[in-house]
């Protein structure tokens, strides 16, 4: 199919085939099952549907079907559904995300184009998870029986990761395992290399670079994870803490983007953050313990990464010399800012802003680099680092849009695969800890 261009092409990369129960472990699962959800959200979607300026596509690859994955046409609101059957997907294959982009670019052209991943999401965190079930020789297949289980007992499971549960389950000796849409069935995940990739190749088939990357996901709004897609889209929307399993509100969000399909992608990233706040500050939601959004300019963060270099680099030679006012300083910062679920992630701005306040020393380069990241986080200069932030919950007023891994001891091997690691943050936070 082909038609004429649009405003927008939106289009949701549903991970659904998630929460198996594997006998291996005794019937337990990894993560909370998605399947469900996806439904909903599908039906979310179609509460407004396409329209003559605006596509609405999605590809939704479930647990309890294991022969086919949708690719779905959300069709304005009247209409039956269109749904192509193609053969099983593995989410987690940077193949399967990149043909999903190329095939809604070249089939819906429209002049902007927002891909949305839809699933459990970690943050940088990326080891390879279903290393146990490939090592041990699990069977992938799910009775119906339990494909039945996964309803109404995990509708208040959290949107995160399964890292307490797993860890229990498998008694593993790191923690590290966390990336964005695993697949169950085909025991894969992307990490944000595979992410990275997926983009970088539908660009160089299509021609057309994505603008808007949003992650219906827990934990990935992280400079860590901003860094690795900083050339595959100009704006990125994401939670620096887990998400409810609801997810977005996507009948809110394309009720105004169809009524006003001719907004900018900077727009549609703010647009995204309000009417999240909006859904879960409401009334009609009750109170949501602790909920974030926000909306970074991906173009923005070689700048914020350079100059975290450049603080990296003066902390490192202040704790070189044993300088007392540093060393206080950042164990003042490390007891008291803010974390999230994943307590090795802080808020980066609560973080300089605490480092900042609690500093008593002489060292001008450091006031001095510390403030320009601070101005980065929050001044309105132009172009704006964040330009949407949403928070609700106790402390999360300090809470200003990207989280940064800030471990409280110890240092994560896997770091090192983050891109972002090699500016010197990785190294700073090895000294921190006293990690040889």
């Amino acid at each position: 199919m082909t038609q004429q261009n649009r405003r927008w092409t939106l289009m949701v990369y549903m991970a659904g085939d998630n929460g198996k129960a594997f006998e291996q472990l005794k019937g337990q699962r990894l993560m909370a099952p998605m399947e469900e959800q996806g439904y909903q959200d599908i039906q979310q979607m179609e509460a407004v549907g396409s329209t003559d300026e605006v596509n609405v596509l999605v590809q939704f690859d479930t647990l309890s079907d294991r022969e086919h994955t949708y690719r779905i046409y959300i069709r304005p609101s009247s209409e039956p559904r269109q749904i192509e059957n193609i053969p099983e997907q593995n989410m987690g294959d940077s193949r399967a995300l990149r043909d999903f982009i190329v095939w809604g670019i070249e089939n819906y052209p429209a002049e902007n184009y927002a891909v949305i991943l839809w699933n459990h999401g970690t943050g940088w965190k990326e080891d390879d998870i279903y290393a146990f079930a490939r090592n041990r020789g699990v069977q992938i297949q799910a009775s119906q029986d339990e494909v039945r289980s996964l309803t109404r007992s995990h509708r208040r499971l959290s949107h995160a990761f399964f890292l307490s549960s797993v860890l229990e389950v498998l008694q593993l000796e790191d923690e590290e395992s966390r990336a964005i849409c695993f697949d169950d069935s085909s025991l894969d995940f992307l990490d944000n290399a595979k992410l990275q990739q997926a983009f970088r190749e539908a660009e160089e088939q299509t021609g057309k670079k994505v603008n808007l990357i949003g992650m219906d996901a827990c934990l990935m709004s992280m400079v860590e994870v901003a860094y690795e897609l900083r050339a595959n889209a100009d704006y990125m929307v994401a939670s620096q803490e887990v998400e409810p399993l609801s997810g977005y509100p996507y009948t809110a969000i394309l009720q105004n983007l169809t009524a006003n399909a001719q907004m900018r992608p900077e727009a549609l990233a703010k647009l995204i953050v309000r009417e999240y706040g909006r859904y879960y500050q409401g009334e009609s939601r009750g109170s949501v313990a602790q909920v974030t959004q926000s909306a970074t300019n991906l173009m923005v963060v070689e700048k914020l990464t350079e100059a975290l270099g450049r603080l990296a680099a003066v902390l490192r030679q202040l704790l070189a010399e044993s300088d007392i006012y540093t060393e206080n300083a950042l164990y003042h910062a490390q007891r008291k800012v803010v974390r999230f679920k994943d307590e090795d992630f802080v808020d980066l701005y609560d973080f300089l802003k605490l480092l900042r306040d609690k500093y008593g020393g002489d060292s001008d380069e450091l006031t001095k680099v510390i403030d320009e990241v601070i101005d980065l986080m929050i001044l309105e200069i132009k172009p704006q680092l964040i330009l949407a932030n949403v928070t609700s919950g106790a402390n999360f007023e300090r809470v200003k849009g990207l989280s940064i891994y800030y471990p409280k001891r110890g240092y994560s091997q896997f770091y090192e695969k983050s891109h972002f690691a090699g500016c010197g943050w990785g190294e700073f936070v090895r000294v921190l800890n006293d990690v040889g």
